[in-house]
């Protein structure tokens, strides 16, 4: 006589077998949301959207006290909304655009459409989406600033993107486009540009040469692999090292002149004059060493200084 069947209850083996494939949908449906998260670029996402903040308070004659009207909140809020959409989505397109250069470079090879976790056509998709959205966004803050908003998504993938791999130059191109956010923001504030649209236009134009160059000089290998020239600048080229000290002092010019324009106080010079020798400092010592060492403190001030600027002028 054989052993009796139990139907419909499940042996542990079949329960096992049912936990297991339920955690592995989850966790391909948690890589799936860090991939696309990481389409977006969040590191530089954030620091744009924080410029655009700073861009923002800094055009109000109120400074931060103005944002306790709940219009101007919104107002600013929908600003940042749009302008971390579209970065989003630009970032998703450069991950578009070289996902064949991605694959060259040890640094790049393991992100999202270059090692395959996301097809091109789903993360062009996806990177359409994110930038028209934030424009349609930014189209209800006022035209200039969805204008300027479509010039910097243009001008990093159409000129910048490409520029790398024909000539050095394009870091000084390349700029352009990053320097604009906290003009935008500065504009989506008062409506109109002025004087202090461009010295906040100039503070983050400047502040991205030595950023990049310490970049450029990190990952000269990588970036010579790729066939992008901006390596030259990494290896020395055309007095490169020295360029990151003259835009230093621009930088550090280009900030106290902001100060003084926006009456933004004491306390503010000082902190960017302590930041600005910092800087200073590296980016000599980088000039004169050119090591991974010296590299690597000019790009700690460098950041240290865009943090800096981002409190000091909101908090002023």
């Amino acid at each position: 006589m054989g052993s009796p069947v139990h139907h419909g209850i499940p042996t542990v083996a079949m329960e096992k077998a049912t936990e297991t494939a339920a955690l592995t949908a989850q966790r391909s449906r948690t890589a799936a949301w860090r991939a696309y998260y990481e389409l977006t670029k969040p590191g530089i996402t954030l620091m744009v959207v924080l410029s655009t903040f700073a861009g923002y308070v800094l055009a109000l004659p109120e400074g931060l006290a103005a944002l306790q009207s709940w219009e101007r909140l919104g107002h600013l809020l929908l600003t940042l909304l749009g302008t971390a959409l579209v970065c989003g989505g630009s970032g998703a397109l450069n991950h578009y655009v070289e996902r064949e250069v991605d694959r060259r470079m040890s640094r790049t090879r393991g992100r999202p459409i270059a090692s395959g976790q996301i097809t091109p056509a789903a993360g062009l998709r996806y990177a359409l989406g994110l930038t028209f959205a934030g424009l349609f966004v930014l189209l209800f803050i006022n035209f200039l600033t969805l204008l300027l908003a479509t010039l910097t998504v243009v001008g990093y993938i159409t000129v910048y993107t490409p520029m790398k791999q024909r000539t050095p130059a394009a870091l000084y191109m390349g700029a352009v486009p990053g320097a604009i956010p906290p003009a935008g923001g500065w504009i989506a504030a008062q409506g109109s540009p002025e004087w202090g649209t461009l010295l906040v236009f100039l503070v983050l134009y400047c502040w991205q040469i030595p950023h990049f160059l310490a970049l450029a000089y990190l990952y000269s290998k990588d970036y010579a692999q790729a066939g992008f020239r901006v390596a030259e600048l990494g290896q020395g080229r055309k007095g490169a090292y020295w360029h990151a000290l003259l835009a230093s002092v621009a930088l550090l010019g280009s900030t106290l002149l902001l100060g003084w324009h926006s009456a933004l106080g004491w306390a503010y010079t000082a902190g960017m004059l302590l930041l600005g020798l910092w800087l200073l400092v590296t980016a000599l010592d980088f000039a004169r060493r050119h090591s991974t060492a010296a590299a690597r403190r000019m790009l700690v001030s460098a950041y240290g200084y865009l943090v800096g600027f981002v409190v000091l002028s909101v908090l002023r």
